[in-house]
């Protein structure tokens, strides 16, 4: 019986060891840097219920615009005591398949230079045609008053109108434009579509524009041999450019950008290895529907900081690409986290946080509280619980096909 009663004493502090220990790593885990708690983040709901916000842009004087695709309506984001407001209407909004107000950017000067951009397809109805422009907007105080045409008619369909535009770091607007169902166009130096364009901030071509001096090319283009993109990004480090590109049924692309570099369409599409082709960092077979990019400058979580975050409007997921060290490649891929629709829109916030667009509503990528982790029972159970649900919330994804990490996609269902 003595021993007997032994054993159970030191069963029963064992036990308590056990606990404790326990405990402690539970502490330890909850409160260490990059600790789940306090180095996740999910998506926050800012305004939902909008028709098609489809782009953001960040005015350095803390005001956040918005762009209604189908309205035609740019407008101040408000808050919890301040309602949104419209800064300027765009006229003659198109509005059939791809078309709409597409694209919108603010002078980084702003409001020291009062100036907004806007990419948008035009419906001309006096004159019965349909085209894609480039305006900038003069502000005064809290409203547009104006607008000037910087590119003119600019070939629209139905589909592949692109239409994002972006300051560089250079301080040039880049411009994103689709082939508009006319694959040849994007082979033609002479125009504009298919094409990524780069223009001065009044509308001038910048001198050291790849392009300028050669006769027969459009001086504004910057890079040629593109389908359909949606989304530009720079890296803060080397300051590359980066633009996500729609395919047909198959590979969509990743691509970086070189000046006066082709990227084949239609001629090649995907990694084809077909000089003087330039292949993509990265292509997706079955198609994402790659939208908007930017580069994660959040310190939460900080293993994903600097890196290329895309939207995807099929699988409405937060795409996180690790580059290789010289920005020419893919290391790896993950998912920083999924939103409730399609992903529209992706910047980067004047207030450190990562936003996004759906066709419904405006998003933000907030730090999870730290007393807020879920913790379904304790011992081993729970730990497995907590393990399932970190992993559930960031999942690993290799390439489907990238430079440098050749896998074989899968195939279609």
């Amino acid at each position: 019986m003595e021993t007997k009663g032994r054993l159970a004493l030191v069963a029963a502090l064992v036990a308590i060891l056990v606990a404790l220990a326990g405990l402690a790593v539970l502490w330890w885990s909850v409160s260490r840097p990059g600790a789940p708690g306090n180095d996740q983040v999910q998506l926050a709901p800012v305004r939902t219920g909008l028709p098609w916000p489809i782009g953001l842009a960040f005015s350095p004087d803390g005001r956040v615009f918005f762009a209604e695709r189908f309205s035609g309506r740019i407008q101040v984001l408000g808050n919890t005591t301040i309602l949104d407001s419209t800064f300027f209407a765009i006229p003659e909004i198109a509005s059939s398949g791809e078309q709409g107000l597409l694209g919108l950017a603010v002078d980084p000067n702003f409001p020291n230079r009062p100036y907004v951009y806007v990419y948008y397809t035009r419906d001309d109805v006096a004159n019965g045609t349909v085209y894609n422009r480039i305006v900038r907007i003069r502000s005064s105080g809290s409203i547009g008053i104006g607008m000037d045409v910087l590119r003119d008619r600019i070939a629209a369909s139905t589909i592949h109108n692109s239409g994002v535009i972006e300051f560089g770091p250079d301080g040039k607007l880049y411009a994103l434009v689709g082939d508009a169902a006319n694959s040849a166009s994007a082979q033609d130096l002479s125009g504009p579509n298919g094409k990524v364009l780069r223009i001065n901030p009044d509308g001038t071509v910048p001198s050291d524009n790849p392009f300028v001096g050669r006769p027969g090319a459009d001086a504004d283009v910057y890079t040629f041999g593109h389908r359909n993109m949606f989304g530009i990004a720079w890296s803060p480090g080397t300051h590359a450019g980066y633009v996500s590109e729609n395919g047909p049924q198959d590979s969509d692309e990743i691509n970086l950008l070189i000046p006066g570099g082709n990227y084949g369409w239609p001629n090649v599409r995907g990694i084809a290895r077909t000089p003087p082709y330039l292949d993509p960092i990265i292509a997706y077979t079955p198609v994402i529907v790659p939208t908007n990019a930017a580069f994660y400058t959040a310190t939460i979580p900080a293993a994903s900081r600097g890196h290329l975050i895309v939207g995807s409007f099929n699988d409405h997921r937060l795409h996180e690409i690790a580059l290789t060290a010289d920005g020419t490649g893919v290391n790896r891929e993950t998912f920083l986290a999924t939103a409730p629709d399609g992903i529209l829109e992706v910047e980067m916030g004047l207030d450190g946080m990562l936003w996004l667009t759906t066709p419904s509503g405006i998003y933000r990528l907030a730090p999870v509280p730290v007393n807020s982790t879920p913790m379904a029972g304790s011992g081993i159970i729970g730990w497995m619980g907590l393990v399932s649900t970190v992993v559930a919330g960031h999942p690993w994804r290799r390439p489907l096909l990238s430079r440098g990490s050749e896998r074989t996609p899968p195939r279609k269902p």
